[in-house]
């Protein structure tokens, strides 16, 4: 009896200790309930096998906070496109999802999209050689993991190095400027780059040197310009010419023309070289060879033909009365125009009557052209490697001389070169030289030797007898680590009374500032040392105005806390802004170009200004205000400027022009030309001022498709042909030429009119010729009826069904749309769809959705067991 009465006590006790502690814990989650649920991120991308994790911060209304990551309830709403597990989200297929947490009856959501995840990314080419103003559509094909691959040119970002050098809009590369330079292609996580050189020439070689007119005559010439892959061009009508007397020649598209009497000297520019015509304008006479240049064997014979024009048109052979002469008799030798070699070599030929004198150029046996395998080596101590040199002759031909030619190089502890051969020794820099038949080239040969060097600090601060440590790390283009090459480099000091640089120490000697330098394989790095603290920095001028071409020295001076000072002129680093304008070297300020720029001297952590002006216009003006002109006719602007004095000069040929449309018309030193017809305006920018004038060169005036609209179905071609009315009533097919575009690509592409349909819908072609646009409204899969063989179905849960989908075109046609069709279901859990075939999954009734070009219709399907 006893022993019950404890055991009921017992459970009593316990009975009243739950229910306190139960009280206590309701009273503690009241006073403690939760005010919201923060997750660290809303929304989230993903490609297919990539994880990102979710983080759940419970916030209560005490104020206090919990990390309620693995406490949160985390549900996807779809699941076969992203699964969630305690806050970790994993990517499983391509699509969209929404990912629900849910907390003490706070709930967040976070959108997961889904792609597919890209495996690499390629090019269809390398590199890209292009001409000026020259197109080159780049294909960038991204391979997924999925073993899938997709064009994604249009999707793609672009970067070129060199922005001037060319620009790419949707993977379409343009030539800007002559030069070389990358473009980076990334897509998603991958990258490529390509290399793109524009408009580089070789040489520029006009086919005369001298030319004899009569006043008004003309006279045709080639510009043969030559490309670093060994093809050449004609660029005559391409180039950009000037004349020094054009009241005497001039030319216009590689026709040289006399207007007076004189002498006059025509240069021809393209790219990035140039090369000259002298030009005789007679009267009365003009002497002519029959060849500029010929090619001749050793102990070998030409024969010269001289002919003298007379004003009345009629002309002479007057070899045998001219008196002829050689600039090396030793190489050439003449006689009444009969030529002999008598040695390899170079020389020319100068044929003379009365005071007329004109000239040709013979080659005996020399080549035209010298050309090395590379134009540099990057090796590393004890490689070898191999270099091949090309002879081209005046004729055209070529011939490997490697063996035949004289190699040299100027630092023969660094490499040596035997017929070619190279072998590397230590680190640094060599020249090697090739020369045969009067020409040589060179290579330059780097070994060992990094493409940048590293100091561990940029700037140390110490007390006189203090020292410290610094590494210097050199960084290889074939090496991925930098290597520490602190006891191989060179140090100095430019002043080592301040302080001292051995092997990475750096010493502190005397109050003041000094440029420690490390250098190691022509690369260099410098340390800014102060001993002493700087107190202040001041520059000898506040402000400077210069002109172009002009310079200044400018001088710094550093003040320490001990009241010392310093002329710290060579320690400081001296910026420039605007090094296009300005360059600052050592303190001496050289005004490059008109601009302004800011002056920045440093040292330690004291800083500088100094603002610079260099050629400042107040005013511009033009000569006109607006041209109105025609193909092959020249315009010629003037441009004036007036400073801040009111001092006005011409400064035509410095100012920078640029044309709006380079296809419609170029500008060179205010002379514009045209190149096709259209609207276009000059720009002319000098000392910070820019004017426009507006060009006008002649227009057409209407353009007429040959299809105002039609009706296409996917997959189908269309010719569409545009004509061009001119300003004159005549007509020209211009479909090759004009720019087509289509408004919607997803429905169609189009190139030289012919449209290809892509895809179901309504778009708009338009095309473009000179100024004008016609637009063309195109319909593709235009559907008057989208039925299906049944309306409804009865399945038993796990039984299939064949449905077919049929599209009836406006134009009375019909089609079996089943598979490009889009099947969808109202409910998966019932009934599931596939390209037509219906799977019953469950018990119920669903809806099946069929839509194509823009059209829909359903099948009732209903399920039992």
């Amino acid at each position: 009896m006893k022993r019950l009465s404890h055991t009921k006590w017992l459970s009593l006790f316990l009975i009243l200790a739950l229910a306190s502690q139960a009280l206590w814990a309701g009273a503690a989650f009241a006073a403690d309930s939760i005010s919201k649920l923060v997750l660290n991120k809303n929304e989230i991308s993903l490609q297919v096998g990539d994880t990102a994790t979710l983080s759940a911060t419970a916030i209560f209304v005490s104020g206090t906070t919990e990390n309620a990551t693995v406490k949160t309830d985390w549900n996807s709403g779809t699941p076969e496109v992203a699964s969630v597990y305690a806050g970790v989200v994993t990517a499983k297929k391509e699509g969209k999802a929404t990912i629900t947490a849910t907390y003490m009856g706070q709930t967040e959501v976070v959108t997961v999209t889904v792609s597919k995840k890209v495996k690499s990314l390629t090019s269809d080419v390398k590199s890209l050689d292009l001409r000026l103003n020259s197109t080159q559509q780049l294909t960038i094909t991204a391979y997924y993991e999925d073993g899938t691959s997709e064009n994604v040119s249009t999707l793609a970002d672009y970067t070129v190095a060199a922005s001037t050098i060319a620009t790419v809009t949707n993977g379409l590369v343009r030539g800007q400027n002559p030069g070389s330079g990358t473009i980076t292609v990334k897509y998603m996580n991958q990258s490529l780059t390509l290399d793109v050189d524009v408009e580089v020439v070789r040489r520029l070689d006009a086919d005369k040197s001298d030319v004899s007119l009569l006043k008004n005559g003309t006279s045709k010439v080639k510009l043969m310009a030559t490309y670093p892959d060994g093809t050449t061009s004609d660029v005559a009508s391409k180039a950009v010419w000037t004349s020094d007397k054009p009241d005497v020649a001039d030319v216009i598209n590689g026709t040289i023309t006399g207007y007076s009497v004189g002498k006059a000297t025509l240069t021809a520019s393209y790219g990035t070289k140039t090369t000259t015509i002298r030009v005789d304008v007679d009267s009365t006479v003009k002497l002519e060879l029959d060849k500029t240049s010929i090619l001749l064997k050793k102990n070998g014979t030409g024969q010269l033909k001289l002919t003298a024009t007379y004003a009345d048109g009629s002309t002479s052979d007057i070899s045998d009365r001219a008196e002829w002469s050689s600039s090396d008799e030793d190489v050439v030798q003449v006689t009444k125009g009969k030529l002999l070699g008598t040695d390899i070599g170079e020389a020319t030929v100068f044929a003379k009557y009365g005071d007329r004198t004109v000239a040709a150029s013979i080659d005996v046996e020399v080549p035209h052209r010298l050309v090395v395998s590379a134009d540099s080596l990057t090796l590393q101590a004890d490689a070898n490697a191999s270099l091949d040199l090309y002879a081209t002759y005046a004729d055209g031909t070529t011939a490997t001389v490697t063996d035949s030619a004289t190699w040299s190089v100027d630092h023969e502890d660094i490499a040596m070169v035997t017929k070619g051969k190279v072998k590397a020794f230590k680190s640094g820099i060599a020249t090697i030289t090739a020369s045969y038949g009067g020409k040589t080239t060179t290579t330059r040969v780097e070994v060992d030797v990094p493409t940048s060097v590293k100091l561990s600090q940029k700037a140390v601060n110490m007390q006189s007898g203090d020292s410290a440590n610094v590494t210097l790390t050199a960084y290889f283009k074939d090496r991925s680590a930098g290597v520490d090459v602190t006891d191989k480099a060179t140090w100095t000091s430019s002043d080592e009374k301040i302080a001292e640089a051995s092997k990475g120490a750096i010493t502190g000697v005397a109050t003041g500032a000094a440029t420690i330098t490390a250098e190691y394989g022509t690369r260099k790095a410098v340390l800014q040392v102060s001993v002493g603290e700087l107190k202040s920095l001041t520059v000898s001028e506040e402000k400077l105005v210069l002109k172009k071409g002009a310079s200044a020295k400018l001088t710094a001076e550093a003040l320490y806390t001990d009241a010392t000072k310093s002329d710290v002129t060579s320690d400081v680093i001296w910026t420039s802004s605007n090094t296009k304008a300005v360059t600052v070297d050592q303190g001496v300020v050289k005004a490059i170009a008109s601009g302004t720029a800011t002056i920045t001297a440093q040292l330690d952590s004291k800083t500088v200004t100094i603002p610079v002006d260099v050629d400042m216009a107040s005013d511009l003006s033009a000569s006109v205000m607006n041209i109105v002109m025609d193909l092959n006719e020249t315009r010629t602007i003037v441009l004036t400027a007036t400073d801040a004095s009111g001092a006005a000069r011409t400064v035509t040929g410095d100012a920078e022009w640029k044309t709006s449309n380079a296809s419609i018309l170029s500008v060179s030193k205010g002379v514009v030309t045209p190149v096709a017809r259209g609207k276009a305006a000059v720009t002319a920018t000098y000392g910070g001022k820019s004017i426009s004038i507006p060009v006008e060169i002649g227009v057409i005036d209407s353009l007429k498709a040959s299809k105002t609209f039609f009706i296409t179905k996917s997959g189908d071609q269309t010719q569409l042909t545009v004509t061009a009315t001119m300003s004159d009533g005549t007509t020209k097919d211009v479909t090759n030429t004009a720019t087509w575009k289509v408004a919607a690509y997803k429905i169609g592409s189009i190139e030289n009119g012919l449209f290809t349909a892509t895809g179901s819908g309504k778009t708009t072609i338009t095309v473009s010729f000179g100024g004008k646009t016609v637009a063309i409204p195109v319909e593709v899969d235009t559907l008057k009826y989208l039925k299906t063989d049944v309306v409804k179905l009865e399945l038993k849960e796990g039984q299939t069904a064949n449905v077919s989908a049929i599209a009836t075109y406006s134009d009375g046609s019909e089609d079996d749309v089943t598979k490009p069709a889009l099947w969808t279901t109202s409910n998966i859990m019932i009934a599931d769809v596939k390209d037509g075939v219906i799977k019953a999954t469950g018990k119920g009734t669903a809806r099946i959705s069929v839509t194509f070009a823009n059209m829909r219709t359903t099948v009732q399907v209903t399920v039992t067991k």
